[in-house]
């Protein structure tokens, strides 16, 4: 009989590992992103509402997860999020070549705004809004 796959995490400076269904849904949305990036190798990973599920806090390192494992792994990544504690922390682990698209209307038209780092750097550290 086949025993079903459970998926255990080991916490640094801890000896045995535990199983990920101990723990908040926070840890489930890292793992999950996590391995959509790694089943995407060499491609493109759409993201919706990112932060979902994730407390702010800890939104600079997921960034810098993100971004480490993109670039690992040759992976585009497009994410959307209303949230200005999600861009400040994608501008704060922003060290490559991140950009933010701002999507909005004009006269009935889409247009898109783009926002280089150096820009978002500006714009968040003057609390210029870009959502």
């Amino acid at each position: 009989m086949d025993r079903p796959h459970i998926a255990k995490v080991r916490l640094k400076d801890t000896a045995d590992p535990h199983q990920i269904g101990q723990y908040g849904e926070g840890i489930h949305r890292v793992f999950g992103l996590i391995l959509a990036l790694a089943n995407v190798h060499g491609g493109l990973l759409l993201i919706d509402e990112i932060e979902r599920g994730l407390h702010y806090s800890i939104m600079p390192d997921v960034w810098k997860l993100i971004f480490a494992l993109a670039h690992r792994l040759n992976v585009q990544v497009f994410a959307t999020s209303h949230s200005w504690d999600c861009i400040g922390a994608f501008q704060l682990a922003n060290d490559a070549d991140g950009v933010l698209i701002r999507l909005e209307r004009f006269n009935g038209e889409s247009k898109s705004i783009i926002f280089s780092k150096a820009e978002l750097e500006i714009a968040t550290r003057e609390h210029i809004e870009v959502r």
